[in-house]
C-alpha cells in the first residue's frame, strides 16, 4: 500500500480523517515503514488482540491496542468485532473504528489494514472502495476531544473498515517511533 506523497494528497483521498490544516510538504519517510502483518496459515485461529474497556469523551466501547494512537470499536476484550451487514454500500459489510491518539501523542501516524489467511479486498474511510492507507497529520483533528476523564487532548478520527466477508483484519498503525499491530476476528452481527 502505498502512502500519498503529501499530508494535503492524503487529505483530499480520505474526506472524514478531518484535517484542519495539513502542513505543507512530504510526509515523513518513518510513516512509511515495512509492512509486518502476521501469516495466518490454514486452520490457525486469529490471533485476535485482547480489548479493555474504555470511555474517550462522550465513545465508549473497546479500547485495541496498547501504543500511543489506538483503536476504540464495539469489539468485545476477547477480539471479536460485529460486522454491519446492512450497508448503504452493498455487497461491503462494515465496521465502525475510532482511532484516537492519547494526549502525550499529537504527531502524524498512518493505519493500514489487512484480512489475515484469505484474499479479499480491505477499504478504510467513509465510503468503499478507499483501497489507500489512513494518513493522518500532526497536531488537531477536528474531532479533537477536549476534555476527557479531566485529560485535554485526545485526537480521533472516525472511520469505517469496509471488507467483503467476516474474517481475520489486522491494521498496522505507525508513528514517529512506533509501530503496531492490532487484529480482530470480524463476525456478521
Amino acid at each position: 500500500m502505498q502512502l500519498p506523497s503529501t499530508y494535503r494528497q492524503a487529505c483530499a483521498g480520505h474526506a472524514s480523517i478531518g484535517c484542519l490544516n495539513p502542513p505543507p510538504g512530504p510526509i515523513p519517510a518513518a510513516l512509511n515503514r515495512p509492512l509486518h502483518f502476521p501469516v495466518l496459515g490454514p486452520g490457525q485461529r486469529c490471533p485476535a488482540s485482547p480489548g479493555r474497556p474504555v470511555t474517550i469523551g462522550d465513545d465508549t466501547g473497546t479500547e485495541q491496542g496498547n501504543g500511543p494512537v489506538r483503536m476504540l470499536t464495539g469489539a468485545s476484550r476477547h477480539g471479536v468485532a460485529g460486522l454491519l451487514a446492512h450497508t448503504s454500500s452493498p455487497p461491503w459489510l462494515g465496521l465502525k473504528t475510532t482511532w484516537f491518539s492519547v494526549p502525550a501523542y499529537q504527531g502524524p501516524f498512518v493505519v493500514r489494514a489487512k484480512r489475515l489467511g484469505h484474499p479479499g479486498p480491505v477499504s478504510q474511510g467513509g465510503i468503499p472502495p478507499v483501497i489507500a492507507p489512513l494518513v493522518v497529520p500532526p497536531g488537531p483533528t477536528i474531532s479533537t476531544v477536549p476534555r476527557s476523564n479531566g485529560r485535554p487532548g485526545y485526537r480521533e478520527v472516525i472511520t469505517v473498515l469496509w471488507v467483503r466477508s467476516p474474517g481475520c483484519y489486522a491494521w498496522q498503525v505507525d508513528g514517529l517511533r512506533f509501530s503496531e499491530i492490532i487484529v480482530l476476528r470480524a463476525v456478521l452481527r
